[in-house]
């Protein structure tokens, strides 16, 4: 099938001339960036009540400013008006003075993501309204309400995920890159497998490739098995694409690790389904990973996520001879914050320290939130001074700062542990840790204790 278009349906030869010239040859195409000023969306639609109730609906799921034209004149007035920056428009196809698909024209002549909303499902207008690189395409109705407001979500989300399409064809190449880009996906592209694994090493968060099967070099089954060896299914998702009239074709894809099949040509909506289903599994497989491994309060990493990235961290500086610093560190006297201005101010604290913790700790290693009011670190290559400075600056930038909840204003202090030479095992230098921390409780609060501290270390201490 190489040469052919992979979809049942091609853009009309207007919009199909517009969108091949602008589509530069090359490994990359970015997602048309969504400003976060640009806030509203705009609705154009013939009926005045059913533009209230979806403007209102849009405002309160999607929380944008929702400007509503009831014409195509009244549309290309807002346009004009550059006080307003639209991110998408919503339309429906009974204008007064826009008749068929020209409003649909109109919105995507602006350069905007453009969902259509029409009365009724008919195939006819379905195809028709497909032929242009629309964002979507939904009946008028409650549940094509609350498609449009998913859809509105999805746009800035798209902006930052990456698709390979992998195809050694240029025309099939570039229709599926056309198809994505309708959609605002950040496009990456290669004509064969070890292109493909290259880019993939360039962008490891890539969340979805598309890989047709007979490719020089290298085909798509191969690069699937290739891809699996070190990505697993719950953070990559593979769709595999063969020409019909193979089933085996399909069944091996998925056998070596593919999410899904698509059998060329296919249909543009079939396209966007499985594409969606794909990169749905992956956000929320990464969406359940962060629940696992985040501070719901701090937003920092928990207990199980440092268990899980120490040890490594431990056993390569022990190997190596490398420097290591694990700190254990505690807001003092947090039971009297909680106790003179309430837990939640007590929260508000916990956030802003995990905050200043996270800001002065950036790059060097693992910071995470142990439990209550403790916190701890580990950082490979830190040495004895560097680890002084670092520490001791963020001992300082919290007892420096003001915390402000419901107008009080309240200060804290941290001490900090800081065991420098692995001990035996990670439980061990935690421990050792903790007891310097313990020393620095004892030694007056708002201090910096180490296994060893620079002479001139004001309020350090030698552990």
């Amino acid at each position: 099938m190489h040469g052919s278009t992979p979809g049942g349906i091609e853009p009309v030869p207007h919009m199909r001339g517009r969108i091949i010239a602008h589509m530069a040859r090359g490994i990359e195409r970015p997602a048309v960036p969504i400003n976060r000023e640009l806030q509203h969306v705009l609705v154009i639609n013939g009926s005045k009540a059913a533009s209230r109730l979806l403007g209102e609906a849009i405002q309160a799921r999607c929380g944008r400013q929702v400007e509503m034209a009831l014409t195509l004149a009244q549309a290309v007035t807002l346009l004009a008006d550059k006080r307003r920056k639209f991110y998408a428009a919503v339309v429906g196809l009974e204008l007064q003075d826009a008749k068929g698909t020209r409003i649909v024209e109109f919105a995507l002549e602006q350069g905007l993501p453009t969902i259509v909303l029409t009365g009724s499902w008919q195939e006819e207008t379905r195809r028709s309204i497909f032929s242009y690189p629309i964002f979507d395409y939904f009946v008028k109705s409650k549940l094509g309400i609350e498609d449009v407001c998913q859809a509105l979500n999805r746009i800035p989300l798209n902006n930052s995920t990456k698709v390979l399409v992998v195809d050694d064809s240029v025309a099939a190449r570039d229709f599926q890159i056309a198809f994505l880009t309708a959609h605002r996906f950040h496009v990456l592209f290669a004509a064969n497998g070890a292109e493909a694994l290259q880019l993939l090493a360039e962008h490891p968060d890539t969340t979805l490739v598309i890989t047709d099967n007979e490719m020089p070099l290298m085909d798509g089954i191969t690069l699937t098995t290739r891809i699996r060896e070190t990505r697993g299914r719950d953070e990559l998702a593979i769709i595999g694409v063969a020409a019909k009239g193979s089933p085996a074709t399909a069944v091996r894809f998925l056998k070596h690790g593919a999410s899904d099949f698509l059998a060329k040509p296919f249909e543009k909506e079939e396209f966007y389904c499985r594409i969606y289903n794909c990169i749905g599994s992956i956000e929320h497989a990464r969406a359940i990973t962060k629940a696992a491994f985040t501070d719901p309060l701090t937003e920092m990493a928990n207990r199980l996520a440092f268990f899980t990235q120490a040890p490594a961290i431990f056993s390569a500086a022990k190997i190596s001879g490398e420097a290591l610093a694990v700190a254990m560190l505690d807001i003092d006297f947090f039971k009297k914050v909680n106790d003179t201005h309430g837990h939640a101010a007590g929260d508000e604290v916990l956030r802003q320290v995990a905050a200043l913790a996270k800001e002065c700790l950036k790059g060097t290693g693992v910071v995470a939130r142990f439990g209550g009011e403790e916190f701890c670190v580990i950082c490979r290559g830190m040495n004895r001074a560097t680890a002084w400075r670092i520490f001791d600056q963020l001992r300082g930038v919290v007892e420096a700062s003001s915390m402000e909840y419901e107008g009080q204003t309240i200060r804290v202090t941290l001490s900090i542990g800081v065991a420098l030479t692995p001990l035996g095992s990670l439980d061990e230098t935690i421990n050792h840790a903790d007891q310097l921390l313990y020393e620095a409780k004892n030694g007056g609060r708002n201090r910096v204790v180490m296994t060893h501290s620079p002479d001139e270390s004001g309020n350090g201490e030698e552990g």
